[in-house]
């Protein structure tokens, strides 16, 4: 995986061609259409603990933007029009804001693909409208690629790690959330370089990446979830009992679905070595019953935990499924 933590700033252009390689036409309208669903739930919010970023003087400064009509005069950065004769005004941190994890995973069973892209590459332009949607509302990003092991730093003696003391492990394929266009790109840029491949450890992933949360978070899991469902539950469950929050997305490719294969076949395992060879028609209707069992698992500890849980399929544009999933979860939180 290549895995870039300190890539250069990228500008505008830049920017727009890396969100051009995951999204479509159409998903950037569904994403200013989720955009003012998301404004119109965020300003109807009165109380609670997940508030519209503030961006006032008391809060710590985050970055600049061009003006736009509407915005606060006071907030211009009049050095900067004085020295350019730009408008750009002060964005500011604000701590009430929620964070946000996009844990994609990129096991080898997400690289199945037959008649539409792979799995892995749905994820990411998943993942790529919700971190633009959510950075857009000024909340903090970040990502986790569920691939590979733990990596270990040295560390001084009596040296704490800033993001958790009771861990001396650090992710890898891990950013931590933070606001701004720079954290997009580095989002898009990781995602681009990574290919699906191997066993997830998608539960491990999980435990690790709870001890590396500083603060209140809610973890936006894209995954076919492919995986036994006691470790994955578990370790939700202490997601949860830690006060984050979780949500889980997960594509599954139409023949994945439906398994309308017709002829025998060699079934080979994207993840290692094993192959079993068998007709489909022989193996369909015990095949989908353990997949609508499976599903049902995962709805089942969804619900438990108060967290959402949305079906993806391959065959459909990004935008508009997500579009979908944001609207019903606009309407639950009114």
């Amino acid at each position: 995986m290549a895995f870039h933590p300190k890539s250069p700033a990228v500008g505008a252009g830049q920017l727009a061609g890396l969100l051009e390689h995951f999204l479509t036409e159409d998903d950037f309208l569904q994403l200013k259409r989720a955009q003012l669903l998301s404004h119109r739930r965020i300003r109807a919010t009165r109380t609670g603990g997940h508030k519209a970023r503030l961006r006032n003087g008391t809060t710590e400064f985050s970055e600049h933007r061009a003006y736009s009509p509407g915005d606060e005069v006071k907030r211009l950065d009049w050095r900067i029009l004085g020295r350019s004769d730009k408008l750009e005004i002060k964005l500011y941190e604000d701590p009430s804001a929620m964070d946000n994890v996009l844990l994609v995973d990129a096991s080898g069973s997400m690289e199945f693909a037959d008649s539409t892209r792979s799995k892995f590459s749905y994820a990411c332009s998943v993942a790529a409208f919700l971190a633009k949607l959510l950075l857009t509302q000024r909340d903090p990003v970040g990502l986790l690629i569920a691939k590979g092991p733990l990596v270990r730093l040295p560390q001084r003696a009596g040296h704490q790690s800033p993001v958790d003391s009771s861990a001396s492990n650090v992710l890898s394929g891990f950013l931590p959330p933070k606001p701004g266009n720079a954290q997009l790109s580095q989002i898009l840029v990781n995602l681009r370089g990574t290919r699906a491949a191997g066993p997830t450890g998608l539960a491990a992933k999980i435990r690790h990446l709870a001890r590396h949360l500083r603060n209140q978070t809610r973890v936006m899991i894209v995954s076919d979830a492919l995986v036994e469902l006691a470790p994955l539950e578990a370790e939700l469950g202490r997601l949860s009992d830690r006060g984050h929050r979780f949500v889980l997305l997960q594509p599954l490719a139409p023949e994945e679905l439906g398994l309308h294969y017709n002829q025998p076949l060699k079934f080979t395992s994207l993840e290692d070595t094993e192959a079993i060879r068998a007709n489909p028609f022989d193996i369909r209707e015990s095949y989908l019953d353990a997949l609508r069992r499976h599903v049902e698992g995962l709805r089942k500890i969804c619900l438990h935990y108060g967290a959402s849980y949305e079906p993806l399929v391959t065959d459909r544009p990004v935008g508009r499924s997500l579009i979908d999933f944001i609207r019903r979860q606009s309407e639950r939180k009114r």
